[in-house]
């Protein structure tokens, strides 16, 4: 398979309990998601994932674990040579020098770069949080599904309009 690239997304929210006996307020974790679109050299989508992560993270964390999830998949389906493209300078900066890695994503970037030499070539890219849209709108689906959904040749429906 010619150069891929991935995108990647992940989801954070939160919802607030309210009790009104005590007049306080809870914030409890609603569930995460990662979203992994892979395209080819020209922009095709070749495969797409979603998939609803079990525990709830920091921002920092789920991107974090976005990257892995990506590279995973991206194993899982035969791609030698790729491009991650991340919104997290952060992570991006992370997985390049691990010695300066927050100590929250420390053992998740070991275990992405533990990966990569299963890989051709590995690339990073820091882009915007616009450029991944269709990434993101993955993620967000993920917290309607209870574990995994993987579209292969095509593109879900539900992003086709954001995939440019």
């Amino acid at each position: 398979m010619q150069v891929a690239g991935l995108e990647l997304g992940s989801t954070l929210s939160r919802a607030k309990d309210k009790h009104p006996e005590t007049e306080c307020s809870t914030i409890r974790p609603t569930p995460q998601g990662v979203g992994v679109i892979i395209r080819d050299h020209e922009g095709s989508t070749v495969a797409a994932m979603s998939k609803r992560m079990p525990l709830s993270l920091g921002p920092l964390e789920a991107e974090a674990k976005a990257l892995d999830e990506a590279i995973m998949f991206a194993r899982d389906i035969g791609v030698q040579d790729i491009i991650f493209e991340s919104d997290s300078r952060i992570v991006y900066h992370a997985l390049a020098d691990p010695t300066n890695a927050p100590i929250s994503i420390s053992s998740i970037v070991s275990g992405t770069r533990f990966r990569l030499p299963e890989f051709w070539t590995f690339e990073t890219s820091h882009v915007r949080r616009q450029a991944k849209k269709s990434a993101h709108a993955l993620a967000a689906y993920a917290s309607d599904i209870d574990s995994l959904v993987v579209w292969v040749e095509g593109c879900p429906p539900f992003i086709e309009s954001l995939v440019i």
